[in-house]
């Protein structure tokens, strides 16, 4: 972790002058309905110095863990600030020889919740220089099992060695437009012609990859079957982590007449992240044909550059620590991405 004595120095710093402060309270024999507002004060403090594990918990989906560490946390504080106070007002007791509880004030509201502001501050300027954090889950949701960092039995997958053919793509099974879930094994696919072909270049004004037209000949799109990508830098993949699925959660290629650019599937408002909210387009997304797409993760042809179309793939939602743009990945063409794929089956 980057700066690491530098950061355990200002962590220090910053306890000990919550503690002081608290303890000053007691020796000053505030009331002890101050305790409250310190325990929002501490709490604050503590919540801004992992401000980079909240934002990639949001990132991951599991934002739901530190929603409920909150009321905790305040216990804690709660109960520190109260021992600190009393030791605090014991020794002011014991000192003094008399004991004289302040009547309750609005400083007693203003100060300590203005102390855990800069404290807060002081968090946020440890987080930024620290890096990113040794772990994204609260410690009790590890405990419990509830961080989901190891690879759970249910999850265990077996990845065909066998190339993906362009006969053992789609599923044998049909599936209604738009209606994952509603599978049929009666009925004829429908699959493009030539001129079908023809009229598709025409509107998107794209030349397709000679593999993707066979794909179309086979079946107008829709389920694919079992299809994966190995996750970089995995080289024997057991789990359902160890690889991507590039044709989403829903499974499909999408049809002919939903080809559309990525400057358009991204403008769709149910495709919007609300978590994201801003517009993650950018002018190569004019250049990019959308062959299928879970909410704001896309898999395209990329024609930004000269030459066949590059195949790209990624969350166009997700963002790291630091907030960049998750990574696209990327193969040089569609023969290439094609080779990549893997059938695979729950073990």
């Amino acid at each position: 972790m980057a700066n690491t004595a530098r950061v355990s120095r200002l962590r220090i710093v910053l306890g000990l002058g919550l503690v002081v402060f608290a303890l000053a309270t007691g020796l000053m024999q505030r009331s002890p309905w101050i305790l409250p507002f310190l325990a929002a004060g501490f709490t604050a403090a503590f919540q801004f110095g992992q401000l980079r594990t909240w934002r990639h918990a949001r990132e991951t989906g599991k934002l739901g863990l530190y929603w409920l560490q909150l009321p905790a946390d305040f216990g804690v504080q709660l109960l520190l600030c109260s021992a600190v106070y009393l030791i605090g007002f014991g020794l002011s007791a014991l000192f003094q020889g008399d004991v004289n509880v302040a009547a309750f004030a609005p400083g007693d509201a203003i100060w300590p919740l203005a102390a855990g502001a800069l404290g807060a501050l002081l968090g946020l300027y440890i987080d930024r220089i620290e890096g990113k954090p040794s772990s994204y889950f609260p410690l009790w949701a590890s405990e419990l099992g509830l961080d989901q960092d190891e690879p759970q039995e249910e999850g265990r997958i077996i990845v065909s060695g066998e190339p993906v053919r362009v006969e053992t793509f789609f599923a044998d099974v049909l599936v209604e437009a738009g209606y994952p879930g509603r599978e049929t094994r009666t009925g004829t696919p429908v699959c493009l012609g030539d001129d079908d072909i023809t009229r598709l270049e025409a509107r998107l004004g794209r030349a397709l990859p000679d593999l993707l037209i066979a794909l179309y000949h086979q079946r107008d799109g829709g389920l694919v079957n079992g299809l994966c990508t190995l996750r970089p830098g995995v080289t024997a993949p057991d789990h359902i982590d160890d690889v991507l699925l590039p044709f989403g959660i829903d499974s499909q290629l999408n049809a002919s007449a939903a080809l559309e650019t990525a400057w358009d599937a991204l403008a769709a408002p149910q495709n919007i992240d609300w978590e994201v909210g801003v517009d993650v387009r950018g002018p190569d997304d004019r250049a990019r044909i959308v062959l299928a797409q879970w909410n704001l993760e896309l898999l395209f042809l990329d024609y930004t550059r000269p030459g066949p179309p590059r195949v790209g793939y990624g969350d166009f939602g997700r963002f790291d620590v630091d907030g960049k743009p998750e990574p696209i990945l990327w193969w040089k063409d569609f023969d290439a991405f094609f080779a990549a794929l893997r059938h695979y089956e729950p073990a």
